[in-house]
């Protein structure tokens, strides 16, 4: 690399470093400010609060707003060199535009490259430990029994709760009925169903079975039966944090899992699964727009590229909302769903970079 591509680098990763302590700074207060009543109705010691929340909150809002703010820290410099003339004198010295885009490549690379392991791996274990202490001091959270509770476990396999009670793994008239082709062949009934964490078995109360075959059913019934059942506890429970506290690979373990048990709500997993590599890639288009757009002077200076980054950052929130809503609750995939906002700001990347000062 040339002095001028180091010259580039440096001031990419700087600004970036820089825009980034002071949002920091800035979110850190506002979280605080609104936690701080939880803090201090729990008593949490100002230590863990320190060391416990803040320092794995670092993480989980970094990987949030960064790829944005890099929109934003590309345009604050590369907006700075087009007011200096910088980048005049860079493309008259017979470097061409393309050529100049090189450093801002390898910036996107090394911060792209970091994002994309924060996102999976470090962030699920700083968001392990943040909700870990959310849920000590700040919100404990409360779910209430359930009623009517169906769910599909594997193909062909449904289990029934009259009533559940998530924070124990207990339930009261537990049915499970087994299909083959559209036939029952399998019924158990009871009275009363419950998890043992120690021995990782289920204790059912009371059970009635039924197997039924073309020549004769069987039926057998007792008082108690400690057994393994296909399903856990968890399983019966959503959490939008769940899918926030596993790597990567836990979180494609745990998907085909679903899957193969049929389980609903495999959406909002899917989605997370694949935002983690989007927002990565995203920082490459969040790069090239900002330098295609800074690298023109406007009559309004840093100002207005400022508050253009700004507008397109929201924007590509925006539309990742609208889709990822889809993905969740329609028929989109939610791989589209995820990936769109870049499709589209790549089109968008690829018109402005045709656009720009060349």
């Amino acid at each position: 690399m040339k002095k001028l591509d180091w010259y580039i680098l440096g001031k990419f990763l700087g600004t970036f470093v820089f825009i980034m302590m002071l949002l920091l700074s800035i979110t850190i207060v506002i979280d605080l400010s609104e936690k701080i009543d939880g803090f201090v109705d729990n008593h949490a010691p100002a230590r863990a609060i320190i060391f416990e929340y803040y320092v794995y909150f670092i993480p989980y809002i970094t990987s949030l707003i960064g790829p944005f703010f890099i929109l934003v820290s590309v345009i604050f410099f590369t907006s700075q060199l087009a007011e200096r003339s910088e980048i005049v004198a860079i493309l008259s010295s017979g470097t061409s535009f393309y050529r100049m885009l090189w450093p801002y490549a390898v910036g996107a690379t090394i911060l792209a490259s970091i994002f994309f392991y924060g996102n999976n791996y470090v962030v699920p274990f700083a968001n392990k430990k943040r909700i870990e202490f959310e849920r000590k001091y700040v919100s404990k959270p409360v779910e209430g029994i359930r009623y009517n509770f169906h769910r599909t476990i594997s193909p062909g396999t449904i289990v029934y709760f009259e009533n559940y009670k998530p924070t124990d793994g207990s339930g009261a008239n537990f049915s499970i009925d087994k299909f083959v082709d559209g036939k029952l062949v399998y019924k158990l009934r009871s009275d009363r169903i419950m998890w043992n964490k120690d021995t990782k078995h289920w204790i059912i109360s009371k059970y009635y079975i039924r197997q039924m075959n073309d020549s004769a059913d069987k039926i057998t019934s007792g008082a108690m039966l400690d057994t393994v059942m296909p399903f856990k506890p968890e399983d019966f429970t959503f959490s939008e944090s769940k899918k926030e506290i596993m790597t990567t690979p836990e979180l494609v373990e745990y998907i085909d899992y679903m899957r193969k048990g049929g389980q609903p709500d495999i959406e909002f997993y899917e989605v997370e699964r694949y935002r983690r590599t989007s927002s990565s890639f995203s920082i490459y288009l969040m790069t090239l727009i900002g330098v295609s757009v800074a690298s023109r002077k406007a009559r309004g200076g840093l100002g207005w590229h400022i508050v253009m980054g700004i507008g397109l950052s929201a924007l590509y929130e925006i539309i990742m909302k609208f889709t990822v809503t889809f993905s969740t609750n329609a028929s989109l995939p939610p791989i589209l769903g995820v990936w769109i906002p870049n499709f589209l700001y790549a089109a968008l990347a690829i018109y402005l970079i045709r656009k720009a000062p060349k």
